[in-house]
């Protein structure tokens, strides 16, 4: 064959492939975009403590004689009360499918509660087991009317040295919901917020005898879950595997994710980074873990997985947090998109993803160095130099004018850079 022939047969297949790998591509984005934009067609009106096939590719294990419903038609709603575990299938170009589904954790707020509760979107080929014991989960019932018989004093927590938060007029109506374990306190639920009044000090009614008992140890189904995520290289950006936990703005939780406590408020991704590492993003509020690291919005924390108690795949360690990169933020915000075609149909706000603050000015003051300051405005040391760099070198004085950006971002400092700030003259 000719070299010019052959040559152009090469370009021909190189062109052919390239427009092939487009083609996939595409083809891929457009099946996870139609997969998000069934949140909203699919989840309206989510009631606390059920579970939606938002998309096809979802396969829901219940225990004993629950049962689970038709998981391949999406809008199919079934209840989380005796679900084991939920997996929602990764990206199918033959049927124009790709898993997605959303729990809505009613957790423990009352039903004068009137936002949403702890969702969970599951994207791609995931899989969140329920390792919460049955017989510890608390039962949310409808409140019912009682009445203060004398000045009340509304507490934090029922208990021997219980903290007040408010109080109760004589004959103000007060709805309660739950008695404490020892049956001396009562849950009192008015708007949605929880505070205990002492028993004796509520009208009786017959009806209190069917409230249940809420503990402060009571837990919720899915409060102890365990996470993996395909660790495959997904076929485009927007088709890779992840779950997002989203809990209300003033009401961070409590959860036991792959054997370890964690505290959440409001919005954090996670991934299978790999077979025995668990990547943890927090877009909105913090994290923070039983072995005391913090994760500020924008950051990220490594879980080393191991095996524990017989069981795989648990989280040994934490790691310390470190910036977010910018592919795990972008993961954020189509998480949020979704939650938010989530919240427009269910009549719940609508939230942003954590966006640094822009850029501020800084007059430095006498004896401040650039580790100080970053420290102060929790940003880069190398970042402020960066920003600050012009024909002269850098030198500190009470008084110069320093550019400081993305306050906020997480402190990190630069042993290399002693510049110490010096009185101007």
């Amino acid at each position: 064959m000719p070299i010019t022939r052959l040559i152009a047969s090469l370009v021909l297949l190189a062109t052919v492939s390239f427009a092939t790998v487009r083609a996939h591509d595409s083809l891929c984005r457009a099946t996870v975009e139609n997969a998000f934009a069934s949140i909203g067609q699919n989840c309206a009106e989510l009631e606390p403590g059920s579970l939606c096939y938002s998309h096809p590719k979802v396969e829901a294990n219940f225990a004993g004689d629950s049962q689970p419903g038709d998981s391949s038609r999406p809008s199919q709603r079934a209840s989380v009360i005796g679900l084991s575990s939920i997996q929602s299938g990764g990206l199918d170009l033959e049927q124009l499918h790709w898993g997605l589904a959303i729990l809505h954790l009613g957790a423990k707020y009352p039903r004068t509660y009137s936002g949403p509760g702890i969702l969970i979107l599951m994207a791609g080929d995931t899989e969140v087991i329920n390792d919460t014991d049955p017989a510890t989960v608390a039962r949310v019932v409808d409140p019912i009317s009682s009445a203060a018989l004398v000045e009340t004093t509304l507490f934090k927590n029922p208990g021997i040295i219980p903290e007040p938060i408010g109080s109760a007029a004589v004959d103000e109506l007060l709805l309660v919901d739950a008695f404490d374990d020892s049956g001396d306190w009562l849950r009192v639920v008015n708007s949605g917020e929880v505070a205990w009044a002492q028993r004796k000090d509520l009208a009786r009614l017959n009806a209190m005898a069917s409230l249940p008992t809420m503990g402060i140890g009571a837990a919720f189904p899915f409060q102890a879950l365990s996470i993996t995520t395909s660790t495959d290289f997904p076929a485009c950006e927007q088709a890779e595997a992840m779950v997002a936990i989203q809990t209300p703005e003033d009401k961070p939780v409590n959860l036991t994710v792959n054997g370890v406590d964690i505290h959440i408020g409001s919005l954090v991704t996670i991934q299978q980074v790999h077979r025995n590492a668990l990547s943890l993003t927090v877009h909105r509020g913090k994290v923070t873990t039983i072995f005391g690291e913090t994760a500020q919005q924008g950051e990220s924390v490594i879980g080393i997985l191991g095996q524990r108690a017989d069981r795989d795949l648990q989280v040994l360690d934490w790691s310390g947090a470190l910036p977010a990169s910018e592919a795990e933020l972008a993961r954020g915000q189509r998480a949020q998109e979704a939650l938010n075609s989530l919240a427009r149909v269910n009549g719940w706000p609508e939230r942003k993803t954590f966006e640094h603050p822009p850029a501020v000015v800084h007059v430095v003051e006498h004896g401040e160095t650039f580790y100080s300051i970053a420290r102060r405005f929790e940003t880069s040391v190398a970042e402020i130099i960066l920003a600050n760099l012009g024909d002269e070198p850098i030198r500190l004085y009470s008084g110069t004018k320093l550019v400081i950006p993305n306050p906020g971002s997480g402190f990190a400092g630069h042993g290399s850079v002693p510049l110490d700030a010096t009185r101007e003259d």
